[in-house]
């Protein structure tokens, strides 16, 4: 039997919308794709990615920022060009990696 302590804290960890956003955002193949390059080659170019998936340029500017507006990617700008890599203080994004992408 759970005490009220335990019912309370079960119910507030429910409330990860943070999580829910995160696993919504990778729900799309490519997204999810990028993910998991990102993962193995830390700091790509829009283009290089675009290539990769073999998909436009333009799709792939999309899907990177939604990656990036769901906190779990960053860029980073070295002259001209913008280089993206994995959010590296992101609990949410170092847990997929660990648990989930490890895996395979």
């Amino acid at each position: 039997m759970l005490t009220n302590k335990q019912i309370t804290k079960i119910r507030k960890s429910l409330n990860g919308a943070s999580q829910r956003e995160v696993f919504k955002i990778l729900a799309d193949t490519n997204r999810y794709r990028i993910f998991q390059i990102l993962d193995q080659y830390p700091e790509l170019r829009v283009g290089n990615i675009a290539k990769i998936l073999k998909i436009s340029i333009p799709l792939t500017s999309q899907h990177l920022k939604i990656l990036e507006q769901g906190n779990m990617l960053q860029k980073e700008r070295k002259g001209q060009k913008v280089y993206y890599k994995l959010k590296g203080d992101n609990r949410i994004v170092h847990a997929i990696i660990r648990e989930i992408i490890a895996l395979k």
